[in-house]
């Protein structure tokens, strides 16, 4: 299933007229907003940010298109008010309301709101707020606030759940990835373990690479020029924690998944990424399941390239998806690191 954003740039994509009042997007390039369905002339996606509202637009700091004026109210299907009122309602919850109450209030069936959010939204209720509490929690940790307030501000509730719900979904913005993340400080630190040396690299978002090889001096100049402009150091007791759970992980004996993660790829990327974060240690997927859990099923080829982009070894389990006949594939750091893990996670 698609996630909102990727909902809602379908919808941009199209000029998707039938969702204004949904949602608003902003162009960083122009510093001005639109309702999806704007003619103007199409942006770049890596351009593009989204808002619930105009409000929130404008706060950010955008003015409104004088073209399509998103911030002049507009006739709407009735059911489609309906859903933008719900949305606002999410918007401001840390959990799923009460959603029979909601319809009640709406004048429908609890069966026929939830289907007609669907297909309007393009995704369900519980993922809508979750990508709300996700989209709070980005913009907690651009504020400047560590890792755990904003857990507590964007309404996760626990580490566990914001791990399993928001980690994946914070990453580089494509131009700070682009410049090299420029400006970034990323911490680094290694670990020996029965398959080499682990380099584990993070930022104060989140862990950004994680390279497994014979030769430390290797893995860190790899780390350099993935990340060249950023300024890198040394944070063996700063990454403590991250190292202990990596080690233990090499051994089966934790699950490094839950870490935070601080990435960049593409939306099919990110997709592939957080599908391999859901198998469990001691199982192992095709790739062709992996692109139909996707819903892909014909980019097999796709899947195995995502794989190989991976830049967080253990902690994306990539190591974990094989060919369709058992045999293990390629592994970016190298076949004999996959068989390795996968007997380990087997015991």
């Amino acid at each position: 299933m698609e996630t909102l954003d990727e909902t809602r740039w379908r919808a941009v994509d199209t000029h998707d007229e039938t969702v204004s009042g949904l949602f608003v997007y902003a162009v960083r390039t122009t510093g001005v907003y639109c309702r999806p369905g704007c003619g103007a002339r199409k942006a770049l996606r890596t351009n593009v940010e989204f808002f619930a509202t105009s409000a929130q637009a404008v706060d950010a700091g955008y003015r409104a298109c004088k073209r399509c004026r998103p911030n002049v109210g507009r006739d709407e299907d009735q059911s489609i008010a309906a859903v933008i009122q719900v949305c606002r309602i999410l918007e401001g919850s840390d959990e799923l309301p009460d959603v029979a109450a909601m319809a009640s209030t709406l004048g429908y069936s609890v069966r026929h709101l939830r289907r007609r959010f669907s297909e309007v939204v393009g995704v369900s209720m519980s993922s809508y707020v979750r990508a709300q509490q996700a989209e709070r929690a980005r913009r907690a940790l651009g504020a400047g606030a560590a890792v755990t307030d904003a857990v507590i501000e964007a309404g996760f509730g626990s580490n566990r759940a914001f791990y399993e719900h928001g980690a994946s979904r914070l990453g580089m913005t494509p131009g700070r990835y682009k410049e090299g993340a420029r400006g970034e400080r990323i911490g680094f630190t290694s670990i020996i373990t029965p398959i080499g040396i682990v380099l584990a690299a993070s930022t104060r978002k989140g862990v950004c690479a994680v390279m497994v090889g014979p030769d430390e001096s290797v893995l860190a100049k790899e780390l350099v020029s993935e990340f060249t402009n950023a300024t890198i150091e040394r944070d063996d007791e700063g990454l403590a924690d991250i190292a202990e759970i990596l080690a233990l992980s090499v051994r089966g004996e934790a699950d490094s998944t839950k870490l935070p993660l601080d990435l960049q790829g593409t939306a099919f990327q990110i997709r592939v990424w957080e599908a391999l974060r859901t198998i469990p240690a001691g199982e192992t997927r095709s790739y062709s399941q992996v692109a139909e859990l996707i819903g892909s099923p014909k980019a097999v080829r796709a899947v195995g390239s995502a794989c190989g982009k991976n830049m967080v070894a253990l902690t994306v389990p990539c190591h974990r998806v094989i060919r369709q006949d058992g045999s293990l594939g390629g592994y970016r750091w190298g076949l004999e690191t996959k068989e390795a893990l996968l007997v380990a996670e087997a015991k």
